[in-house]
């Protein structure tokens, strides 16, 4: 019997271990600055999820996140905040909740809130960052759309207005979510002209180019490039997170990573308003060239390098959690080395470089090794290369 009772206790360690295993992403600092993990995009039950503000932030410690921003819905057909939880209730209290728990855990949480507008006519959902007070926000919404106008088009229209520019009063930052949504976007992602009119007035700071919803949006990653917005990505989370994220399988939440002087609120907002901010969602990093390069060379680290006449051996380990894909690229014509490498995280691999023909020197003293990263975009299908330049000890020069 006791031995039946010991069995068993053991089992419960072990299942009990198995799933309170920790999941938090690993990726590196780059030179200068820190790599900071966040969600730009999370609800909760103050509008419309089913999720306590308290767990969002035990969920951002589980995944290893280092801010978030809590964006419940501004509108009021979005709100159960005096229904479901009285008068005292408004639109700034969940991130008032979020805030208290985070400190515990040492997560930063953004003040933000999602201004809902536009919905089944075209792509009108803005998130609000860094603002002050919520319900202001939305009053400016809900005044300018009273104003008798009998066009539903013009009405949403001036309620974005109103919301965005007193947003943009309470010095917010302004990220146009989601435009490929299939409710506003059914058979076509489109810039509006009101994105242009919001563009040129200030009043749009970033882009979501992920969103765990409808996915990865080329579109709007391309438009990011393009008209040098920042890059934003979130969950838009309405479940517990378990629901949006396969962690058996070894997911992790898409992730915006963030390139800051300083583990601050402030420090990640100035690293927003230099556009220093890539995307990490379904083992694919998406971002400018002159962000990627830096974050995939601390990821993928050179350990040693070993060289003999016909060969050079390169000891490549990944550090990071973010998967990597290498294919060959132009420039390596007159050398032999893989043409496709798969490095999984934590993944330690070694590559033989060699001349044309194996069997005789490398004949080259000086060369490059160039790789596409497949899954590193800087753009729409334009991947990352990567260039590494390798000198022969003086014995084996030609």
């Amino acid at each position: 019997m006791k031995k039946l009772l010991f069995s068993l206790a053991i089992a419960a360690i072990c299942l009990q271990a198995a799933a309170t295993v920790p999941h938090k992403a690993i990726i590196p600092d780059i030179p200068g600055y820190l790599t900071l993990k966040g969600d730009f995009h999370i609800h909760t039950t103050f509008s419309d999820a089913v999720v306590w503000p308290v767990t969002r932030v035990d969920e951002a410690d589980y995944d290893g996140l280092d801010f978030m921003s809590i964006t419940d819905h501004m509108d009021t057909r979005h709100q159960h905040m005096v229904k479901d939880f009285g008068a005292k209730a408004n639109r700034n209290t969940s991130y008032e909740i979020a805030v208290k728990t985070a400190k515990k855990y040492g997560i930063m949480v953004i003040h933000g809130g999602e201004l809902t507008r536009g919905s089944r006519i075209f792509p009108g959902h803005f998130n609000t960052h860094f603002i002050k007070d919520g319900d202001a926000v939305a009053d400016a919404a809900e005044e300018r759309d009273g104003e008798s106008w009998s066009d539903e088009f013009k009405k949403e229209e001036e309620a974005i207005w109103g919301g965005l520019k007193e947003a943009r009063r309470q010095g917010g930052f302004i990220v146009w979510n989601h435009p490929d949504w299939e409710q506003q976007a059914r058979n076509e992602t489109t810039w509006w002209p009101i994105h242009t009119e919001l563009l040129n007035a200030g009043l749009i700071d970033g882009i979501e180019i992920v969103n765990r919803f409808s996915g990865y949006d080329p579109e709007a990653f391309h438009w990011a490039v393009e008209k040098d917005l920042a890059i934003v990505t979130g969950t838009d989370a309405h479940k517990p997170m378990f629901q949006w994220v396969d962690y058996e399988k070894g997911e992790y939440r898409p992730m915006t990573l963030v390139f800051a002087k300083e583990r601050s609120l402030k420090s990640i907002r100035e690293a927003l308003e230099a556009r220093r901010s890539v995307a990490f969602a379904d083992g694919c990093v998406y971002g400018k060239a002159e962000w990627l390069e830096p974050l995939f060379r601390a990821c993928l680290q050179i350990t040693d390098v070993k060289y003999s006449e016909k060969k050079v051996t390169v000891y490549l380990k990944n550090v990071s959690s973010i998967p990597i894909t290498l294919t060959k690229a132009p420039g390596g014509e007159n050398l032999t080395y893989p043409r496709l490498l798969y490095i999984n995280e934590g993944e330690e691999l070694s590559i033989g470089i060699n001349g044309p023909d194996s069997r005789y020197a490398i004949g080259q003293n000086e060369f490059d090794v160039n790789f596409a990263i497949a899954n590193w975009l800087t753009d729409v299908d334009t991947p990352l290369i990567i260039s590494y330049h390798f000198s022969m000890p003086e014995k084996y020069r030609k």
